[in-house]
């Protein structure tokens, strides 16, 4: 059986590529190599004191290179790395949700009509796609409408289905789209960059006639892809990915912004931890993707420079839009059954996954939702619901009890099983996760179930296709009422098992469907909707379709060598997750610390 193992720090010895790889991205950084990248034009000169370095967030795309090098199709699950669409494709509007501020950004405003069935979306003027053409309505119901089209093959395409009947053009600045049913959240979940979710917006001139299923969006000669963002792509390969400041930004012409000081963003492919710590250590790298517990506690202890969200103080990090669930495919045996899923419920220690697997820096939860204050109304409203459910008891004979009233068996020291078979439990895994779920397996080993987890490069093509029968997951989903979390398990996103779907918890109620689709209509702070959410969570709750364990933090190190101005709990301009759609903000506040 696996035993509880306290995971130490990173043995720093260990060798390593990444610095020899790092060398030569910095020397051609510094000495302007020219480089045939497909446009063939020499890579100006920029010192390392203008450049922000990182490296690609996505193991299953960016791992040992970067595989989408040759191609920018944001609308392709789990296929293209944010290494550039998510900022630079920019939205209508941006969210803070750590001051609950609505920041109007392309859009200079909208207005739905009386009942939300419509709304009319104006378009700030003089705003421009990096080849100089004018950014207009027309790019913003193109997008729309070319989802529409292809629902449910691209992201976000089967929620623009579902919810627009038209979408039109009325002049250059002015779109007005007609809704399936009155949605006064529309612009807020759709269009709004809301951590790492919201619909990028592409420019019809260059979609148009393409199939977007197929289309890469990327000829550098071409100047391929065309964005809005201040940043035009200068090298792609599978080694990095290099944007260059372009100083015709639009922001800047029409005084909307000043130019980011920051003259060239660097990706390199996907690292393991331990090669993060050594980079940052070494001051080669400015950010990362947020890093385990001990690992940030040796750079922060090796590099006086670097620091986080909270400083030097625990938890070393915010509270992410993304609280974490052990998920199922329950259209699935034996996971099908909710008595199975509550059994397996009973079996989870969360306090001990925090103090052991996070060495104590962190929380649990028992709902799907992100502890922001704007919430929390929602919680207690429901704390009766929670403790007639049990979500939170940890119990093995309460989960011994459940088993062997369906049927299973167990001797002592054995796992569970029937008809002669034991219940196997492979829980799929991102590499994020590799300090919690040992703890997790060896709790549920403990409990009499077969576990065991599985790390793969793949990991992402299993659980859209259904093959991960159980993973773990998060739901980027609500930031300031329920709405958004709960209809990521409308049964709408559920796809038989080997067809991808958008949403992987593949669980339907048409009871459930009925009553978030009535929440998806009442405003924000209308008294129906407090009603109408403990109705969907006294079935969602009895159901258990997928088990809450911590809210997630990003523990996201801050390298100062180089610059400075990175958003704090004292400074919260905007979260620091570079792989989120409102990292912008971020390139426009960072300030160089020489020069």
């Amino acid at each position: 059986m696996t035993s509880f193992t306290s995971f130490g720090r990173i043995n720093m010895a260990r060798k390593s590529i990444w610095p020899l790889v790092l060398t030569l991205a910095l020397w051609i950084v510094g000495c302007g190599e020219s480089s045939d990248h497909g446009g063939g034009n020499s890579l100006r000169s920029v010192p390392r004191n203008r450049t922000l370095i990182m490296d690609c967030s996505e193991s299953n795309i960016c791992g040992g290179q970067i595989q989408d090098y040759n191609s920018f199709n944001p609308f392709l699950a789990g296929a293209t790395s944010r290494t550039g669409y998510n900022f630079l494709y920019e939205p209508l509007y941006m969210y803070n949700a750590f001051k609950d501020e609505v920041l109007p950004w392309i859009a200079s405003g909208h207005e739905f009509n009386e009942d939300y069935t419509e709304v009319t979306i104006s378009i700030r003027p003089g705003v421009e796609w990096s080849d100089g053409m004018p950014w207009t309505a027309h790019d913003l119901v193109f997008t729309i409408n070319m989802l529409r089209e292809h629902a449910p093959t691209l992201t976000y395409s089967t929620d623009m289905e579902n919810w627009v009947e038209q979408a039109v053009a009325v002049d250059s600045l002015t779109a007005k789209i007609k809704l399936t049913a009155p949605s006064p959240r529309f612009v807020f979940s759709y269009f709004t960059a809301i951590f790492g979710i919201g619909v990028p917006i592409v420019p019809q001139h260059i979609w148009q006639g393409k199939d977007p299923n197929t289309f890469a969006n990327f000829d550098l000669a071409q100047g391929w892809p065309v964005v809005s963002g201040p940043y035009e792509m200068a090298i792609s390969s599978p080694q990095q990915r290099i944007w260059d400041l372009r100083k015709d930004w639009w922001g800047k012409k029409t005084a909307f912004a000043k130019l980011p000081a920051v003259e060239r963003i660097i990706f390199l492919p996907y690292m393991e931890e331990a090669k993060r710590v050594q980079n940052l250590i070494a001051n080669n790298m400015d950010t990362s993707l947020d890093l385990r517990p001990p690992n940030i506690q040796t750079v922060l202890d090796r590099n006086p420079r670097v620091t986080t969200w909270t400083g030097r103080k625990l938890p070393l990090g915010y509270i992410d839009f993304w609280p974490i669930s052990l998920g199922f495919n329950v259209l699935e045996k034996p996971f099908d059954d909710p008595d199975i899923r509550r059994a397996i419920n009973h079996a989870i220690d969360r306090d001990q996954l925090v103090e052991i697997g996070w060495q104590g820096a962190g929380t649990t939860t028992l709902l799907p939702f992100p502890d922001y204050p704007a919430l929390k109304p929602y919680f207690s409203a429901i704390e009766d619901l929670i403790e007639e459910h049990e979500v939170g008891l940890f119990s093995l004979e309460k989960s011994a009890e459940i088993m062997r009233a369906k049927g299973w068996q167990r001797e002592d020291g054995s796992y569970w099983s029937k008809d002669g078979r034991p219940f196997k439990i492979v829980i799929d895994i991102f590499p994020i996760f590799n300090d919690l779920t040992p703890v997790l397996v060896a709790q549920l080993e403990h409990a009499g179930f077969d576990a065991d987890f599985r790390m793969t490069s793949d990991a992402y093509t299993r659980m859209a296709q259904g093959e991960a029968h159980a993973f773990i997951n998060g739901h980027g989903g609500s930031v300031r009422d329920p709405y958004f979390t709960l209809r990521l398990y409308h049964s709408r996103f559920v796809q038989p098992t080997g067809t991808s779907a958008e949403y992987f918890w593949r669980w339907g109620d048409k009871r459930f469907d009925q009553i978030v689709d009535r929440m998806a209509e009442v405003a924000p702070g209308d008294p129906q909707l407090m009603q109408l959410y403990r109705e969907a969570m006294a079935i969602w709750l009895e159901e258990l379709p997928s088990i809450p364990l911590v809210q997630w933090y990003h523990r996201i190190p801050h390298n100062e060598m180089y610059w400075t101005n990175w958003p704090s709990e004292e400074n919260p301009y905007m979260n620091s997750a570079y792989w989120h759609r409102g990292w912008l903000l971020l390139l426009l506040n960072l300030q160089p610390t020489q020069g």
